[in-house]
Formats: C-alpha cells, sequence, structure tokens
C-alpha cells in the first residue's frame, strides 16, 4: 500500500521547564493514498499542531515524518508545493470578487497572470461557484466562502488536501454540499485530511480515520475496521416487542448462548449479545412461535463510537 503521510514518534513541545506543552507525544502513523482520512480529537487534542508540522509551518521537536514522499523538516518547501491547504479561519479580501481573490493567490504562488486566470475559473467550477466568481466575497455565505477556501486550496493541483475544521458554522444544506464536493474530489484521486470534531461528518465521509487526545495517538485506520472493533466490544443491541409475556420470553432468552445482558424497558425487550452471536437470537424468533410486533437493531452512534475509543476527557 501507498502512503501519502507517514510518522516515527513524532512529538511536539512547547515552551520548557514546567511551562512546557507536549501538544504532540510520540505519534506514529500512516495514511493511504486515495483516502478520505477524518482527523479526530476534542480542542487541545493537537489536531492543528500536527497538520501544522505535516506542512512545515513548525518544526517538531523529536521524531519524524514525510509527507508524499518528501522528509517534513529537511523538504517542507516540495511538500508545500504539493498540498493544499485550507486552515481554520482562513480569510479572503471582502470587497474583491471570488475571481479577483483566487487570480491573486495565484500569482503569489507564482503563476502568470494567464495561468491565475484560468486556474482560478477551472477551481471556481470545479467547486460549484462559476455563477458566483465575479460577486464581492463579502456578499459571501459561511457556505460558500468555504467551497472558495477550498477552491483556493486546490490552485496547484494538490496530491493532498488538509482542511481545519471546514464544515465548522455551515449550515445542513452547506454541510451537505460540502460532504459531495469532498467525495468528488477522492474520485479525482486527491487524498484528503480533514480535521474536525463533528463525528457525524466523518462517518459519512470518510474511510480512514485518526484519533488524537492529549498529543497522544489513540487509534488510526481503517474506519469500518475501526467501528467493528467497537461494536465487538460493547455487542449489538436489540429492542422486541411481542404479542404475549415478555417477561417469559425474557427468561426463555436469558440462556441463549452470546447474551450477554437482557431487561425490560417501556414495555420492550432490550437484549444484548455477540455480534457473532446474531443469528442465534433470530433462530429462536423464528423457531419459538414468537409473533413479534416489533423487532429494532439499535444504532450505534458515531459519538458513542468515539468516546469507546477516547475515552473519558
Amino acid at each position: 500500500m501507498e502512503y501519502v503521510i507517514e510518522t516515527e514518534n513524532l512529538t511536539k513541545i512547547y515552551g520548557k521547564g514546567k511551562e512546557a506543552v507536549k501538544a504532540l507525544d510520540n505519534v506514529s502513523l500512516k495514511v493511504p493514498k486515495g483516502s478520505v482520512c477524518g482527523l479526530l480529537g476534542h480542542n487541545g487534542a493537537g489536531k492543528t499542531t500536527l497538520i501544522s508540522v505535516l506542512v512545515g509551518l513548525t518544526l517538531p521537536t523529536s521524531g519524524s515524518g514525510k509527507v508524499l514522499g518528501y522528509d517534513i523538516i529537511k523538504e517542507s518547501i516540495n511538500i508545500r508545493k504539493r498540498v493544499g491547504l485550507l486552515p481554520e479561519g482562513f480569510g479572503f479580501y471582502d470587497d474583491m470578487s471570488a475571481l479577483e481573490n483566487l487570480i491573486y493567490l495565484g500569482q503569489l504562488d507564482g503563476f502568470s497572470l494567464k495561468d491565475a486566470i484560468s486556474k482560478a475559473k477551472e477551481t471556481l467550477d470545479k467547486v460549484g461557484l462559476s455563477n458566483e466568481m465575479n460577486k464581492k466575497v463579502a456578499a459571501f455565505s459561511r457556505g460558500m466562502k468555504q467551497r472558495l477556501g477550498v477552491a483556493q486550496a486546490l490552485l496547484k493541483d494538490p496530491e493532498l488536501l488538509i482542511l481545519d475544521e471546514p464544515t465548522v458554522g455551515i449550515d445542513p444544506y452547506g454541510a451537505k454540499g460540502f460532504r459531495e464536493l469532498i467525495t468528488s474530489l477522492s474520485k479525482e484521486g486527491i487524498t484528503t485530511m480533514i480535521s474536525t470534531h463533528l463525528l457525524h461528518e466523518v462517518g459519512m465521509i470518510c474511510d480512514y480515520a485518526i484519533i488524537l487526545k492529549r498529543g497522544k495517538l489513540l487509534s488510526y485506520g481503517d474506519l469500518k475496521e475501526m467501528v467493528q472493533k467497537v461494536i465487538d466490544k460493547i455487542g449489538l443491541t436489540y429492542e422486541i416487542s411481542i404479542k404475549g409475556n415478555i417477561m417469559d420470553l425474557m427468561e426463555k432468552m436469558k440462556n441463549i448462548e452470546g447474551v450477554r445482558k437482557i431487561y425490560i424497558e417501556d414495555n420492550k425487550l432490550i437484549i444484548n449479545i455477540s455480534p457473532n452471536k446474531r443469528e442465534n437470537i433470530l433462530q429462536f424468533l423464528r423457531e419459538g412461535g414468537i409473533i413479534l410486533e416489533y423487532f429494532n437493531e439499535r444504532t450505534i452512534g458515531w459519538e458513542e463510537i468515539f468516546m469507546e475509543i477516547h475515552g473519558s476527557v
């Protein structure tokens, strides 16, 4: 497998002595090429510090890393040429149009005026802002500004796109459009890292995840595999309602192999089982002559999954 990001014992300490803060603590991870990677953690987890170290905006205290095959310390200029970064709290010139902003930024990146105009129009079209290119940014909604930010990050045809809290403050419609944009970019082969605390966003668009806590790496890897580990740990939970004596049913189901917990709540039977023993429950219900009124598997929310991995704050 080819990786776009690789780190080994990456550590960043701010300050000295008693005032020292370890923003990153021996972080070793890999991010596969072509993935949409969610970078998760509470405020102060080290997400923005990790991004800053990866793109060479700050040096690590110790450890090493590579981005797109380039050393983060010795070859940071090569990294910045190939990475599109949308930092948290980015801004544009409000009295200039979207097109004018991108032309200006393109020239700062080394494009000729002709190439800057061409590239600006191309990226505005890619993010769905072609019809708004001549409108002043002051008139843009938060969601439109986020799209303009992505357009800026795409100017140099990056191999890796890094977005720091890109959906903060966006309404649901804007967030949906943003997810669709990231999905379309992924199909073009662009690897994307999204730093966020909005867990449902990660679940909707990411296939890979990194979870940090106070500078330490708690977990990273394929998102489906991470979710499955949580399910294996906490089990599957079902809600069952029947025609008949629910207490009698509870007594009968207590001894089924794989049942971890069983109780009655709001006249429904709540049963938690080992995931690999699901068929035992279904077989019992099929063969036991049970008349079901209601049978539902409780969905495990992203917050629950995150907290199982993350633990208490």
